[in-house]
Formats: C-alpha cells, structure tokens, sequence
C-alpha cells in the first residue's frame, strides 16, 4: 500500500529541516482505517471507523530491507473482530502519533496485495478480523 504525507507532517519537516522548528520523534505511530465514502487527503482526514471494537492499532515501522526510501510495517497488524453492526466499507487508512485523536502523519488507499496498485474496499462485517501482514503497508519518500 503506498501512503502520502499529510500537510501537517510536510510543513513540520520542512521547519525541522530549515532549522526553525523542531521535530521530535513519536514515541509510537497507529493505524486507522477510514471509511470509503470519504476520500482523505493531505489536508482533510477521512471519516474513520467508529463501530463497535475499534480501536487504532499500534504499527511499528522499519527501513524497507530492499528498497532505499521506503518504510514498511515490521510486524502484522491485527484488529480485534468488528462487532454489531460491523464497520461498514473501509478503503483508506491512515497513520496517527496517537490511539485517540493526535496528529495525522500519513494517509493511503488500501491497494490489491498481488499488484500494489489497485485501490480495493473492504464490507467490515460483524466479526471480521481485518489483518496487514508485516510489509504490506509501505510508505516511500519521494
């Protein structure tokens, strides 16, 4: 899955940078999953899940073993199972510095795993179990 950086986390290395803002390191990263029928964008966040058992999940990243500029998830990600009525269609996650609320760092359609580039959705139903292998969700400064 490729991602984007949001405008917050682009004028925020910018700053850092340049040398006129700091930019510390969060001490964890989370993901969401955003619903598909709002599109998130650099600027706007989409509208994320908010059914029964959902939680953002914690999402340890490291440098890509084969490619230079890439970090991916170094371990699977799991949800707990979606409860009654699920949690609708998902198409979008995003990445957090926070379980709740924080900032918003970086955003990306879910994609096909066997291409990496067909945006796919998801019908989250009751006791769905939606799990990213470790890999799968790449983010590649450009």
């Amino acid at each position: 899955m490729a991602g984007s950086a949001t405008l917050y986390l682009e004028k925020a290395v910018l700053s850092h940078t340049l040398a006129y803002g700091p930019l510390a390191a969060p001490a964890n990263v989370y993901i969401s999953l955003a619903l598909s029928a709002t599109v998130p964008s650099a600027t706007t966040p989409g509208a994320e899940v908010t059914g029964p058992g959902y939680v953002r999940q914690l999402a340890p990243f490291v440098a890509s073993g084969t490619v230079a500029n890439v970090a991916e998830n170094s371990a699977t990600i799991e949800y707990p199972p979606a409860g009654t009525p699920g949690w609708g269609t998902v198409g979008y996650f995003e990445i957090w510095d926070a379980q709740t609320a924080g900032n918003r760092l970086y955003w990306g359609p879910l994609v096909d795993p066997t291409d990496g580039v067909t945006p796919i959705t998801r019908n989250v139903l009751t006791g769905d179990i939606l799990r990213f292998s470790a890999g799968v969700i790449q983010l590649q400064a450009t």
